[in-house]
């Protein structure tokens, strides 16, 4: 009976040592161990079945042998780029791309002759100075520095003044540079039913995931004419005089505009 107790435990440490993994590593070491977990940077391994688990770098092991008797070899760990500019390798920030978007807003119309002549086309006596705005925005990055700052240029045509039955088209062309934060300031023209004018634009544009959601203030500011003096000839006197020219105000434009850009190209 003892022999065949002898022989059972002599057969069970027999079996312990065959099913450990053997290790061996650059630095010409072997480890008898168990494997529990092999990842892209780290093996997981026990010296015994009950004791605590140990890590070790992947780039210090050349091969592991497994108790079934199948043998793993190892290069150099996966490296991982890291850098401070990660953000730059999106492609939403690459110069020579377009890209385009909906946009939605609300202007507010100064008193002043564009009211007048927009109440006149549509024969009305006056209009309400708040009108919304719908339209597109197509933007198109022409360089990218280091920083991750954009050089851009935009055209966005809209339509306002829907709610009220009214059809206000508008183009503006607008020449703009965009921080890495998202801060962008722009100036161009602008066409519309009150003539040409001049934009002013600041916002700023949040991305989430690959979209950009920009939110702008736009400014047109008022522009002062000046009609040219004439000569009026005057029955009662028979002389000409001199009428001199008419001053009037264009009226400022305040617009809050917003949307979402995607990737055109």
């Amino acid at each position: 009976m003892k022999s065949i107790i002898t022989f059972s435990l002599f057969f069970f440490a027999v079996f312990c040592v065959n099913a450990q993994d053997v290790m061996s590593l650059k630095n010409g070491a072997q480890m008898t161990v168990f494997v529990s977990e092999v990842t892209p940077t780290v093996i997981k391994f026990k010296k015994s079945t009950d004791g605590p688990t140990y890590s070790m770098n992947l780039v210090e092991i050349i091969s592991i042998t497994y108790s079934n008797g199948s043998t793993e070899t190892f290069g150099a760990a996966p490296k991982v780029a890291i850098t401070k500019n990660d953000d730059l390798k999106d492609d939403l920030l690459s110069p020579s791309k377009r890209y385009g978007g909906p946009r939605v807003g609300v202007t507010y119309l100064g008193e002043g002759t564009s009211r007048g002549k927009i109440a006149d086309a549509f024969n009305r006596g006056d209009i309400t100075p708040w009108i919304s705005q719908f339209g597109w925005q197509f933007e198109t990055r022409i360089f990218t520095l280091d920083d991750g700052a954009c050089g851009l240029v935009e055209f966005v045509p809209m339509i306002g003044g829907l709610e009220q039955g009214l059809f206000l088209p508008s183009a503006s062309g607008i020449l703009g540079f965009r921080t890495r934060s998202g801060v962008e300031l722009g100036v161009g023209p602008n066409l519309s039913l009150s003539g040409v004018g001049l934009v002013l634009a600041a916002g700023a544009s949040f991305k989430i995931g690959k979209v950009t959601f920009p939110i702008n203030v736009v400014f047109s500011p008022n522009i002062t004419k000046t009609t040219a003096a004439s000569q009026e000839y005057d029955p009662n006197t028979n002389t000409y005089i001199t009428v001199p020219g008419v001053e009037s105000k264009s009226g400022f434009r305040l617009s809050l505009v917003m949307g979402f850009n995607s990737r055109k190209s």
